[in-house]
């Protein structure tokens, strides 16, 4: 079916751009973090010991990448391969076909296959193939993990980052 190819072709390409999204919003975030760390230290001579955790958070927020890697580690339409549906895992391949030059590449990266093979299995790799070095990876728990760890976090930063705009230190003398 055409348009269910369609469909897994346009949901690949949103994976893509959401991937790319969340990649570099991470660390922006890290990076913001960093710089108002930075900023509260130096330039404002604020020595509480609570702003000493902006540093954690933004080493957690980079961290967080590695959550976003996982989940998009083996995108949708592969996944799609490994349904019950064989009309639909047929339609995956399709897919897989059409966009085999950008998808493929990548996914052996991610898959973390020797860079000397990788040109090789891109060209040459076939449904069977495909299906075997995903199986592991496509039935994971990450795209269960990812959306509930990004409600998560989203909130706590929120949260903490209100914390930090509010937060009134306590005068020694």
């Amino acid at each position: 079916m055409a348009t269910r190819v369609d469909a897994l072709v346009a949901g690949y390409r949103a994976e893509v751009r959401n991937r790319w999204l969340l990649t570099w919003g991470g660390r922006l975030v890290s990076l913001y973090l960093a710089g108002l760390y930075i900023y509260l230290l130096m330039v404002l001579g604020l020595d509480d010991p609570f702003y000493i955790s902006l540093n954690l958070v933004a080493m957690v927020t980079g961290l967080s990448g590695f959550v976003t890697a996982f989940y998009y580690e083996v995108p949708g339409v592969v996944r799609a391969l490994h349904d019950p549906d064989p009309a639909l895992a047929e339609d995956a391949w399709e897919a897989v076909e059409r966009l085999r030059p950008e998808l493929m590449p990548r996914l052996l990266v991610d898959l973390n296959l020797p860079p000397d093979e990788r040109p090789e299995l891109a060209r040459s790799l076939d449904r069977a193939g495909v299906v075997r070095l995903t199986e592991a990876r496509a039935r994971d728990r990450w795209r269960t993990i990812g959306p509930i760890y990004l409600v998560g976090f989203t909130l706590a930063l929120a949260g903490y980052m209100w914390l930090v705009h509010t937060w009134e230190p306590a005068t020694i003398r």
